[in-house]
């Protein structure tokens, strides 16, 4: 069989689906069935990060464990790096490598050096490199200073840069990270993030799964949506803004709106999409612009009767287009 060629795609996954069944009930009787993926279409280029978005419950974590071999797909077909998941494990996983968010996956009652050593034995890193690569990813981590305390004496952070570091330590061509800073504060997070910028320069391409929305705008070139086990959305951050309805966002806040002042927004120039919200006493009505036709005096004109009025203009964040999109999704 002849290899793929190097430049194509990193992962290529077409109609992926997964179902779990179980049984509950009396003496287990009642059969359930869960269809977790229905019908995966992805492709992700090779050397960036490219980063997939969803809520609790979408399907990332399944996804992802698919892609990294630990889960098969009840059908479809998924390739990394060209090759079969379910068929060509053996020459997948030592190319890989995967992070999962939390602190399992490390030994607490080790050193983090001894740590690595195991997983150094365990990926096949020859040993005559062993001790060198090592020494390289702790100073490429920070954890110089703990590498020979016990991990269970570390913070959450430092076992997450070495959960990072273990990742990489068999130099893989594609890593997979699934939720990587979730439970940590926000200064190991940031440390997170731009250890993971570092990595795109070694020319791997790496695959984050997050909840985190300023995380895949800071992070991620291209991202896709995932709700309720389908792709809603896959471009650009400006692309899905686009997508949603503009890359401006305007907030009105007044104590209630009339259906004929509502609707007298939605005819204004440009404007996509009015959502209307209540916080207390207060509405707020969020309006996607696609030109620069309407400004804020326009929308101002169209409401003299709110003393009250708050206007402001802002750029539709990653957020919005994520709660959109899956907000569409739920309807």
């Amino acid at each position: 069989m002849s290899l793929p060629a190097a430049d194509g795609p990193a992962i290529e996954t077409h109609d992926v689906r997964r179902v779990f069944e179980s049984r509950k009930g009396f003496l287990f009787r009642e059969k359930t069935r869960t269809e977790a993926l229905k019908g995966v279409d992805l492709t992700v280029e090779r050397g960036a990060i490219f980063g997939l978005l969803g809520p609790n419950g979408a399907g990332k974590t399944t996804f992802t464990k698919i892609l990294s071999t630990l889960l098969l797909p009840t059908s479809g077909r998924a390739l990394v790096l060209g090759h079969d998941v379910s068929r060509e494990t053996d020459w997948l996983r030592p190319r890989m490598g995967l992070v999962l968010g939390g602190e399992r996956g490390l030994y607490n009652r080790i050193s983090g050096r001894e740590n690595l050593r195991y997983f150094a034995d365990l990926y096949g890193v020859p040993l005559a490199e062993r001790e060198e690569r090592i020494r390289q990813l702790l100073e490429r981590v920070d954890l110089v200073g703990a590498a020979d305390r016990r991990v269970e004496e570390y913070s959450r952070g430092m076992k997450q840069k070495l959960h990072l570091a273990r990742g990489i330590l068999h130099r893989p061509e594609i890593l997979f990270l699934d939720e990587p800073t979730i439970g940590l504060d926000p200064k190991s997070a940031r440390e997170t993030r731009k250890l993971i910028r570092s990595l795109v320069g070694d020319g791997v391409t790496i695959f984050l799964t997050t909840h985190y929305m300023f995380e895949a705008e800071e992070l991620c070139p291209r991202l896709a949506v995932l709700s309720k086990g389908r792709i809603v959305a896959r471009d650009t951050v400006d692309g899905l803004r686009s997508l949603v309805g503009g890359d401006r966002t305007f907030e009105v806040e007044a104590y209630g709106f009339e259906d004929r002042e509502v609707e007298a927004l939605r005819r204004l120039p440009g404007v996509s999409k009015v959502v209307e919200e209540e916080f207390g006493p207060m509405t707020r009505l969020t309006l996607r612009v696609r030109t620069l036709e309407t400004n804020l005096g326009q929308v101002r004109d169209l409401l003299p009767g709110h003393p009250e009025l708050a206007v402001r203009e802002r750029r539709t964040s990653l957020e919005d287009v994520y709660l959109d999109l899956v907000d569409e999704e739920v309807r």
